[in-house]
């Protein structure tokens, strides 16, 4: 049986019925089952990391878990340390660990530091382990589309660097990889999609999937804060995605073929995931 953790969300709506597709069975682990549409042929359970006595119940009979937190803050790493303390007792054989390509370049923002973190963790618990580095997700241009379909136009800070963009379902295929395949214990896995683009050929990617010439604006940072405050975000995340940002300029351009390499095909493209928005 495979834990998936974070089930529910852009990784793991993909990888859920990637395992599933490949044979292997599946414990989907979400908050709210009501509120999400999971793959019926997966074991659907209720479940929030920050409580730690209802671990023992979630990995019975589980021998891989794909872990998987916000990585905001300290939540996401004292998350996952507790779950990696947990596993070995429970029988887990081997913990997949989402984590950010920040770390591979040493980046102290605070969202690479949680994954830095709960890095140790993985490592020190007992189980084999695998860890994948993601770079940006091209899942992260759809805050885009609000002012892309409503004024014609999309909205990026000013000095936004180029980004060697992954899509998700690439990092789920990584993920059902090394999940059901033996080979990858004690491996980590650089991944970013198969080319960097600027925001500004992002932006006009985008108009030709949604068949619109669309205006590429860079705001100051203040008003992309103000903008993400409208939109929900908290104080602290804002903060940690503008580090983030300040310490990834220079390197979100750089290209892994990791992907390409454990696939045996090139990444998906920011084309592709364009034209899925519909």
């Amino acid at each position: 049986m495979i834990l998936v953790l974070g089930a529910t969300g852009k990784v793991g709506r993909a990888l859920v019925p990637a395992l599933l597709d490949a044979g292997a069975p599946v414990r989907a682990l979400t908050r709210d089952p009501g509120r999400h549409v999971i793959d019926p042929r997966a074991e659907v359970v209720r479940g929030d990391l920050d409580d730690t006595a209802a671990l023992p119940r979630l990995l019975d009979g589980v021998s891989r878990v794909f872990v998987l937190t916000s990585g905001h803050g300290g939540d996401g790493a004292a998350q996952e340390t507790a779950l990696a303390r947990a596993a070995a007792p429970a029988g887990v054989r081997h913990l997949v660990k989402l984590s950010t390509t920040g770390v591979h370049f040493g980046q102290t923002d605070p969202i690479t530091r949680a994954h830095a973190r709960a890095e140790e963790a993985i490592r020190a618990a007992g189980p084999a382990w695998t860890i994948l580095r993601p770079g940006a997700f091209m899942d992260n241009r759809r805050a885009w589309l609000q002012s892309a379909r409503a004024v014609g136009a999309v909205y990026v800070p000013e000095g936004d660097p180029a980004s060697a963009l992954i899509h998700a379902r690439d990092i789920a295929a990584v993920a059902t990889l090394v999940l059901t395949t033996p080979g990858h214990e004690g491996a980590t896995y650089p991944l970013t999609g198969g080319e960097a683009l600027t925001a500004a050929r992002q932006v006009a990617i985008l108009g030709d999937a949604l068949g619109r010439r669309l205006r590429y604006v860079e705001e100051p940072e203040a008003a992309a804060r103000a903008r993400m405050r409208a939109q929900g975000w908290p104080a602290e995340a804002i903060d940690g995605a503008f580090e983030l940002k300040r310490q990834s300029a220079g390197r979100e351009d750089v290209v892994f073929d990791t992907v390409a390499r454990l696939l045996g095909r090139e990444p998906l493209t920011f084309a592709d995931w364009a034209r899925e928005l519909g």
